[in-house]
């Protein structure tokens, strides 16, 4: 690549939120808290950057909206309903109900928020705006129009996407992955797939919290 300034904006909150929450697994119990830092981190980085997506242009979309309860549904079926047992959701090991009232709702708040808010701008635009572009023309991906699909670009992206996630999640990931894949093949707006994205997690936050399975957070 000739120039790595126009994909800085992309890759830093991505990897920001992978590399602070990579901590979680040196102090047991405190991936909640660990949440709200690496939250509050990449969202700044996204915000300073923000003028640099060009390609997001908001607008309510109830297709990607209906999409994104679709792929909360992929998500379940793809986790908790398979057949083999080393990709159901784990039990938690702690809860966020486990600490005073106050900080628990602290800790949900940050946990739903982030999620919901978020981590489907960055991995959007880093998955379905940088990523299957940059497959297509390293040298100058932001030339590439939203949505151009090629074999490559698309597997690349899917496999990029699931690596992503923790083991046991990878049915759910491919399953949504290519679903938001195809939310822009058919769209050509990463807006569009932030919404489905959103939706998703939105869901699922709502879904563990009525259910207790925290193993899926």
């Amino acid at each position: 690549m000739k120039n790595w300034k126009p994909i800085i904006p992309y890759i830093v909150p991505y990897f920001t939120f992978i590399l602070i929450g990579s901590f979680a697994h040196y102090f047991p119990g405190c991936g909640y808290f660990i949440y709200i830092p690496k939250t509050i981190i990449t969202a700044a980085f996204v915000l300073y950057w923000f003028k640099t997506y060009s390609e997001v242009e908001f607008g309510f979309s109830f297709f990607a909206f209906a999409a994104g309860i679709l792929g909360f549904i992929l998500w379940i079926a793809f986790t908790e309903y398979m057949p083999f047992k080393i990709f159901h959701p784990p039990p938690a090991e702690y809860t966020p109900f486990r600490i005073n009232k106050a900080v628990s709702l602290l800790l949900i708040f940050f946990r739903i928020g982030g999620s919901f808010l978020i981590v489907p701008v960055f991995e959007e635009l880093f998955m379905r705006s940088f990523i299957i572009r940059w497959l297509i023309n390293s040298d100058d991906f932001k030339s590439v129009p939203m949505g151009k699909f090629t074999p490559f670009s698309f597997t690349g992206s899917i496999i990029l996407f699931v690596l992503g996630h923790r083991f046991w999640e990878w049915p759910g990931a491919i399953a949504t992955g290519v679903l938001f894949t195809l939310i822009l093949y058919r769209r050509r707006k990463i807006f569009d797939c932030i919404i489905a994205h959103a939706t998703t997690n939105l869901c699922l936050g709502i879904y563990v919290l009525y259910t207790g399975k925290f193993g899926y957070w």
